[in-house]
């Protein structure tokens, strides 16, 4: 991984790849359980907007983030 000055992260594909990967367990997970995005955000504590990044592969989520999803979602 590669930060810029600018504040831009270049991540590597296979890196990239298995960030994307975990936002669609995250999603279809979510989704298999009948949860909106505001319900998770309620019962993680991790903001709608957050988790929606983390689906859709452009954020990657930290340690604390990962334990308050899965706890959420009993996983």
């Amino acid at each position: 991984m590669k930060i810029t000055f600018s504040g831009t992260i270049e991540i590597d594909d296979d890196k990239q790849s298995s960030i994307k990967d975990y936002g669609k367990w995250l999603r279809t997970t979510r989704l298999l359980q009948s949860l909106t995005l505001t319900e998770l955000s309620k019962l993680s504590g991790v903001s709608c907007s957050h988790i929606g990044r983390i689906e859709r592969g452009e954020r990657i989520p930290g340690s604390r983030v990962l334990d308050k999803l899965r706890k959420a979602l009993n996983a």
